[in-house]
């Protein structure tokens, strides 16, 4: 994530944590959890202000959760059952450690080039047969939103066949419309693949 794009983040954090959740994201997370070993390990992968991360140790799991942003792990924190830090994806290393990763439109944040060896590495994080929950916009290329933040987008294939290349077998997806921190409304996918 480029410094622009955290800067953003930083300074909207208290707005962007005000944000309503959508439906889609909503039952894409109880699939998940739902389909994750009870007690088991999780790791919400750029977790901004901490809304699921909570929702995971809620149901139950242990829960690591980390942020580019410092003032989201701020407003996250006040949850202290929660194992927190300030990260960026290209630092993330771990060792099958986790039952499940959900990265909820985190990574559209990385260049586009980036994506592969990020998947990359959340695979071997996983456990065997470990979980992985990825949402991203909709299109193509890459831009900056009407407030500045970089993204990249990906078609559904195009984002299914690089999953499949590093390991990873589809079980579902969900596909959604919803507005964001700029206002505009965007089309998403979530996908769930299993390692």
């Amino acid at each position: 994530m480029d410094n622009i794009t955290i800067d953003i983040y930083n300074k909207n954090a208290a707005r962007y944590a005000d944000l309503d959740i959508d439906k889609v994201s909503l039952k894409a997370f109880r699939d998940f959890s739902h389909a994750l070993p009870r007690n088991g390990i999780v790791l919400d992968y750029g977790c901004g202000p901490g809304y699921f991360a909570k929702k995971f140790l809620a149901d139950g799991f242990k829960v690591d959760a980390f942020d580019a942003s410092e003032k989201m792990i701020e407003i996250a924190s006040v949850e202290t059952k929660v194992n927190w830090w300030v990260d960026d994806f290209k630092s993330f290393r771990a060792t099958t450690l986790y039952d499940g990763i959900w990265a909820n439109f985190s990574l559209l944040h990385s260049p586009k080039k980036e994506i592969t060896p990020l998947i990359q590495a959340i695979f071997n994080s996983l456990k065997p047969n470990g979980l992985f929950s990825l949402g991203l916009k909709l299109g193509t290329g890459e831009k900056r939103d009407k407030i500045g933040r970089k993204y990249s987008y990906f078609e559904e294939q195009e984002i299914r066949n690089i999953l499949s290349n590093e390991g990873f077998c589809h079980m579902s997806h969900y596909l959604g419309e919803a507005k964001g921190l700029d206002g505009e409304s965007a089309n998403f996918i979530i996908i769930i693949s299993n390692a």
